[in-house]
């Protein structure tokens, strides 16, 4: 199982990038960052890798400065590896 995670500072951030992504038709949801990431605020916007490059072209569209990073999450198993893409 594979999946975007986009991370932010600021959970406001979080929710308004969630909505702005569900308002343009991208299916989204609000996680819990994974630890493993370590950045953020704790709440993070979890998307389908295919929705990869429209949801990086819409974080630096949204100009929302507590951007934090996005990160490629693999559950393998009991583990989780995530790679900074």
């Amino acid at each position: 199982m594979e999946y975007i995670v986009i991370a932010f500072r600021s959970r406001n951030h979080t929710i308004k990038f969630n909505g702005i992504l569900n308002r343009s038709g991208v299916n989204s949801s609000i996680i819990n960052t994974p630890k493993e990431a370590g950045v953020g605020c704790g709440l993070s916007v979890k998307i389908d890798v295919n929705k990869f490059s429209f949801a990086k072209k819409m974080v630096f569209l949204s100009k929302l400065n507590s951007f934090a990073g996005f990160f490629l999450v693999k559950r393998i198993g009991n583990r989780v590896v995530i790679k900074t893409i």
